[in-house]
């Protein structure tokens, strides 16, 4: 079955204005003894129904190089944020993926061997300080409001 949406439309949905679906809270839950993640569902503020989900994990509270958060739209990754300690070559897509924080760029829509099914942005700016930090640049990025507390972690 084709992926439902085309990249403008991709495009349009990251870019849009969102927040936690209604009659949702956002929040952060512990995952075994140093861990910790979210998975919330949204809504686009102004615009149709879509299935959009934001979700993340850090591995280890007390390193940021271990956080990780993803897009989610109709079930697949349209975007997401990470971290390399060193640059490496994706021999099978044939492109170079920078060390230090990136954004990924996905299109569904593309076999998993096109160079555009996963582009990896350098964010040279981005520098969380924590988890809490994170959670809440990537939703920036996003054009997420979390209607989250001060602090969330």
């Amino acid at each position: 079955m084709p992926y439902p949406y085309t990249r403008p439309q991709i495009h349009a949905f990251v870019q849009a204005p969102k927040t936690v679906r209604e009659n949702t809270r956002f929040a952060v839950s512990k995952r075994g003894e140093h861990g910790a993640g979210f998975d919330v569902n949204l809504d686009l503020l102004d615009g149709p129904f879509v299935d959009l989900r934001y979700l993340g994990k850090a591995g280890e509270l007390s390193q940021p190089p271990t956080y990780e958060s993803a897009l989610i739209l109709g079930g697949h990754r349209v975007c997401g944020v990470g971290h390399n300690f060193v640059g490496r070559q994706n021999l099978r897509a044939k492109q170079r993926i920078p060390a230090g924080w990136h954004q990924n760029r996905c299109d569904p829509n593309l076999p998993t061997t096109h160079v555009e099914y996963n582009r990896h942005e350098p964010l040279p700016t981005f520098t969380p300080t924590d988890f809490d930090d994170f959670i809440r640049k990537c939703a920036t990025l996003w054009a997420i409001d979390l209607q989250a507390p001060e602090v969330l972690v």
